[in-house]
This record gives structure tokens, C-alpha cells and sequence, in this order.
């Protein structure tokens, strides 16, 4: 609740301050070349890529193993 209480009186004061120096930019300058936050982006995607095949392999196996359970109590009986 303190973050969100100093990201509003942040705000508020920033509307007041007409001329802001460069320091209060600091936080959005962009960091590293374009190759390398281009190659970072590039390392993300192919996490979340690579989380989601993870995410759909277990699934399928479980769909597999629910599958192969059913079969083998059909043929029990």
C-alpha cells in the first residue's frame, strides 16, 4: 500500500513541476544497444515459448494416462 501511496503523491507532484531536469527520467531511458534489448526480448519469447510446450506436454500425458486407465478398466470387465 506505501508503493501505490507513493506512486500517487509521485504523480501529483509531477503535474505541478512544469520544467522537470533530466535526472527525473533516469528510470525510463532505455538500457543496452537495440541488438541486445532486440536479443533479451528474444530470450523472454522463447521462455514463455518453451513454458507453454512444457505446460502442453504435462497435459497431454495426463490425457494419455487418464486415456490408458480408462482402457484398462473397460477390458477388466
Amino acid at each position: 500500500m506505501a508503493g501505490k501511496m507513493r506512486a500517487f503523491f509521485e504523480g501529483v507532484g509531477s503535474i505541478m513541476n512544469m520544467f522537470p531536469g533530466p535526472e527525473q527520467f533516469e528510470d525510463l531511458r532505455l538500457k543496452g544497444s537495440p541488438e541486445e534489448r532486440l536479443a533479451e526480448h528474444w530470450r523472454r519469447v522463447g521462455g514463455y515459448l518453451r513454458s507453454a510446450m512444457d505446460g502442453y506436454g504435462d497435459a497431454e500425458m495426463g490425457h494419455r494416462k487418464q486415456d490408458q486407465e480408462r482402457e484398462e478398466s473397460r477390458t477388466r470387465h
